[in-house]
């Protein structure tokens, strides 16, 4: 009898340790980028502007690879209506690597979070036509 109940409480306190390591290993795998993200600022070579007063913009990043992003603007009534509703798809190349595919086109960002994962930064760069290289870094403030 004791040998019986020896083996259920192994048994069980085996399946308990393996229970929690899965769930560990669950909780620390979940990307950072995943969430609903507001629109805070926005830098070209360092120097900071807001886009518009308008509501802000969201981009939207979830489990199974997508990416959703709203922008708003005033119409000619001044009223801030949705303006563009762009879906892409999101992959991570590593830590601070994301690749964006919009349409067939692919582009890769370079993503910092900080505010303990509550704030998202963008980070990218392009050349304006003229040789000189832009970079560019738009800021998000996570809101779910």
């Amino acid at each position: 009898m004791i040998k019986k109940l020896l083996k259920i409480n192994l048994l069980t306190l085996l399946i308990f340790m393996i229970s929690c390591t899965k769930n560990d290993d669950n909780s620390s795998n979940v990307d950072p980028i995943i969430g609903k993200w507001e629109y805070s600022t926005q830098f070209e070579n360092d120097i900071q502007f807001t886009q518009n007063d308008c509501q802000p913009s969201t981009i939207e990043f979830t489990s199974n690879g997508n990416r959703t992003n709203k922008y708003y603007d005033q119409n000619l009534a001044n009223e801030c209506v949705l303006v563009d509703n762009v879906n892409l798809t999101w992959t991570k190349i590593n830590d601070n690597t994301y690749q964006f595919n919009q349409n067939g086109d692919n582009y890769t960002e370079n993503v910092t979070f900080e505010n303990g994962n509550n704030k998202l930064i963008l980070e990218n760069s392009d050349e304006d036509g003229n040789g000189n290289i832009i970079i560019y870094k738009f800021i998000y403030n996570r809101i779910n």
